[in-house]
């Protein structure tokens, strides 16, 4: 087994000036507080040259479309690559740039309803060059392919660092998962995939300045820990309702009583940088507490994929919140949807991809179980998930999978974006703005039951 990892710098020029994306700002970006990047990975298996890549973007959001493109550029260039085993995730750092269109009108929800009908993705310029770094990364990445050993592990994690901003009396324990890569012949670390749930909003609506946020903070302080030995890319696991605790405190009975107080905190840099130094500083410690029995010189490497239709339709019920979901449907279906062209391939990045089957508009999404099977038999998952997926579903996931709950991780925000994930049931009995921010209201269902399915076939 081989494993390479690298890093590129994203942040373009003319940075200042760009929309950003994330909240409904009233400026574009004024200024920076550290670089985005992409940082991958490559995994390598040498008796059967199967290779997987994994590549980490300082971005919001990355839709099929431009991750489709992102894969035939790869794949034109490296046919051993299979588009597949190319898992492209995004951060969703707040504080980075609009690639979808959104965001491009500055002001509040009117100006964001301009965005997805007019925009037309304005930032198509700074995807291909984006792109084209992300080519020359991965050309380091098989020029600095190494052999290596591996060893997974994952633990509950939270030391006052997370809520859950729908129920925040919830005991929130998020996985901090490990993916450690030791040299082969010695006990020297080459670097670590980590992988963690929390919404990368440290740094309010408030701020007008690029970041990465926290995960990028993350890799600077593992970057710190080592002198640059240690090489590292963060992937965000289900947090689509937990958010970092900022200036929101952590007595959870007074967020309950009013949950302004974690929808409008006020995080600053500093909060961003404690969080990603206090994850960093743990994953760092995590893996070096990982026996060395514990790691593998070769893995084997299945890689499982399901592609979905959701329909553009919404769920049968009636509750307390009906009318105000309905209302919010019918405006998504019959005026931003009318209006909005989701189905051009590689012109303008649509956000959304979509397929028409008997007059009926489905959007086009994908979820992945990757299985590692180490040389003793024992064997690790990682589920692709394309959007952000509420904790409970994770959970429910989880439970499902082929390989053991203590060896499964979630990647979501990988392959697409197709929205906010939510279970049904708080839909129907909550509502809430995150139904708004998505595909369908029902794209959560269809996400978990078509990734149950593919679990149970693989099972």
């Amino acid at each position: 087994m081989k494993v390479a990892f690298s890093r590129i710098k994203l942040t373009p020029k003319d940075y200042i000036g760009k929309p950003m994306a994330g909240y409904s700002r009233k400026d574009p970006c004024l200024g920076k507080l550290d670089d985005i990047y992409a940082n991958g990975v490559l995994i390598n298996h040498n008796d059967k040259n199967t290779n997987l890549l994994l590549i980490s973007v300082d971005i919001l959001k990355l839709p099929l479309s431009i991750v489709e493109y992102i894969k035939k550029k790869l794949t034109s260039k490296y046919e051993i690559l299979n588009p597949d085993a190319i898992v492209i995730h995004a951060t969703h750092t707040h504080s980075s740039f609009d690639l979808t269109g959104e965001f491009y009108y500055l002001g509040g929800m009117l100006a964001f309803f301009k965005g997805v009908m007019f925009a037309d993705n304005k930032n198509d310029r700074f995807i291909v060059w984006m792109v084209d770094r992300i080519i020359k990364m991965v050309a380091k990445l098989f020029k600095d392919l190494q052999p290596c050993k591996i060893a997974i592990k994952k633990k509950s994690y939270n030391p006052n660092l997370v809520l859950n901003r729908r129920w925040p009396k919830r005991k929130v324990l998020p996985d901090l998962g490990v993916i450690a890569f030791k040299q082969l012949d010695n006990d020297t670390l080459i670097g670590l995939i980590i992988n963690y749930s929390c919404h990368p909003t440290t740094l309010s609506f408030a701020n007008n300045k690029l970041s990465a946020d926290f995960p990028g903070r993350v890799i600077a302080r593992i970057d710190d820990l080592t002198n640059n030995k240690v090489k590292s890319i963060y992937i965000n696991g289900p947090s689509g309702d937990l958010n970092p605790i900022t200036t929101s405190g952590v007595d959870l009975e007074k967020i309950d009583k009013d949950k302004t107080l974690t929808y409008d905190q006020r995080g600053t840099y500093e909060h961003t940088k404690k969080i990603g130094h206090i994850i960093a500083e743990e994953a760092l410690k995590f893996a070096r507490s990982i026996a060395e029995s514990e790691y593998f010189n070769t893995m084997d490497i299945d890689v499982y994929a399901r592609r979905l239709l959701i329909p553009q339709k919404d769920a049968v019920y009636l509750s307390k919140v009906f009318l105000s979901n309905k209302v919010k449907w019918l405006i998504k279906k019959y005026f931003l949807f009318k209006v909005a062209k989701f189905d051009q391939k590689y012109v303008t990045f649509p956000f959304f991809m979509e397929e028409r089957r008997h007059l009926q508009k489905y959007g086009k999404t994908i979820v992945q179980f990757i299985k590692l099977t180490a040389s003793n038999d024992d064997s690790y998952g990682i589920i692709t998930i394309p959007g952000e997926l509420f904790e409970e579903i994770g959970k429910r996931l989880i439970r499902t999978t082929p390989t053991l709950e203590k060896n499964t991780f979630i990647f979501q925000n990988s392959q697409d974006w197709i929205g906010y994930l939510f279970p049904l049931e708080t839909y129907i009995t909550e509502g809430g703005y995150e139904p708004f921010m998505c595909y369908s209201p029902l794209c959560g269902a269809y996400i978990e039951n078509g990734t149950k399915k593919l679990l149970h076939k693989i099972k």
